[in-house]
């Protein structure tokens, strides 16, 4: 009987494998995917902190700046913190990692279903070579925002936002999010420079349009798609646990997960040493590391949906703030600048008055 079985082989999945392995566990990883990482469906932009702990090795460009595009007028943004890392490389360097410290890596293989018995999980596996039953003490779902494992533990889902990304022959340094909510009504449009290549991509209604409007005139080398979670949910059932993206542990913000899926895996790993139930205190130490970040920017969406599209309103109060949020602006934390912005909002409301009235 395995320890852990870990569904999902994305850096989450990963990553809590290599460190319960390190523990002593005995641990099983399966991933329906045939080579790690590939395909790819998520984008590289991240904050030093995330390179810090995946490695310096991973970091194929470093964006000097942010331009934010708005139908109201665009502004930059200046950050020495941006970093553009190697996603697959990222996959497969986590997936190693795990193997290395003990891990069972089982590629190809799906998991059908599995029940929560007295002490164990029976759990259903299938590949190549037919099915196969095994069992474990827990069960991780670390199978991204479709989550089989969350399915099955009856979590209910968090919203799902279809991105749809094209990956272009074009060179640049420049980060570009374009906030039109015309175009774009759920989330937004990005490109963001690879340093070979730039990725163009948009989330929710409208995004096949704007990233064939963004890309055009320029050579598609691939296309790809995801989902986005949107709203976290619960963390598990019993003996069943989800980490990452399964959790819906996606920034509403911004839509980043990959330093919510580490730091999910850190905590849950953590709880395995406690005393007690510890889905109790994943959830604790959840919240003690990220969670309540995870739920401001939550929050935060649910207002922006509301209120982002008076661009007139909001747009004069970003630029007249911009030196402050240049040295506030963190990738992995967008609150930080929400509530800069809303701080400063007093000092700065008649000139935003003044420009919507002019408008």
């Amino acid at each position: 009987m395995y320890d852990v079985l870990v569904i999902g082989a994305g850096p989450a999945g990963s990553n809590i494998s290599y460190l319960l392995s390190r523990k002593g566990l005995k641990v099983r990883l399966v991933d329906l995917k045939k080579e790690v990482g590939i395909p790819n469906h998520c984008s590289g932009l991240v904050d030093q902190r995330v390179v810090n702990i995946v490695g310096e090795d991973l970091v194929i460009n470093r964006p000097d700046s942010a331009e934010i595009s708005t139908p109201a007028g665009s502004f930059s943004l200046k950050s020495e913190r941006m970093s553009v890392i190697d996603r697959v490389s990222l996959d497969k360097k986590l997936a190693e990692m795990a193997v290395s410290a003990g891990s069972d890596l089982s590629l190809g293989t799906m998991l059908i279903d599995f029940q929560q018995k007295e002490g164990f999980v029976a759990a259903k596996l299938k590949s190549k070579g037919g099915f196969e039953q095994i069992e474990a003490r827990f069960i991780i779902g670390a199978d991204g925002p479709t989550s089989t494992v969350r399915r099955n533990l009856r979590i209910k889902a968090p919203k799902l936002l279809t991105s749809i990304q094209y990956d272009v022959s074009k060179k640049s340094n420049r980060v570009k999010i374009n906030l039109d909510r015309r175009e774009t009504p759920d989330f937004f449009s990005w490109e963001i420079p690879t340093g070979r290549e730039d990725e163009i991509g948009s989330s929710g209604s409208g995004s096949e349009e704007a990233v064939k409007r963004m890309s055009s005139g320029e050579t598609i080398l691939r296309k790809r798609g995801g989902l986005i979670p949107i709203g976290p949910t619960d963390l598990g059932n019993g003996s069943g646990f989800l980490i990452g993206d399964s959790a819906g542990l996606s920034k509403a913000t911004t839509g980043g997960g990959l330093y919510a899926a580490l730091k999910s895996g850190e905590a849950l790993s953590k709880a395995f040493e406690s005393e007690g139930s510890i889905l109790r205190s994943y959830e604790k130490f959840w919240q003690k590391s990220f969670g309540s970040e995870i739920n401001r920017d939550y929050r935060i969406r649910k207002l922006m949906d509301r209120f982002e599209k008076h661009y007139r309103l909001w747009v004069p109060l970003a630029k007249s703030s911009l030196s402050g949020i240049n040295k506030v602006g963190d990738v992995d934390y967008p609150s930080r600048t929400f509530l800069y912005i809303l701080g400063s909002f007093p000092l700065t409301f008649p000139l935003v008055l003044a420009e919507f009235i002019s408008q």
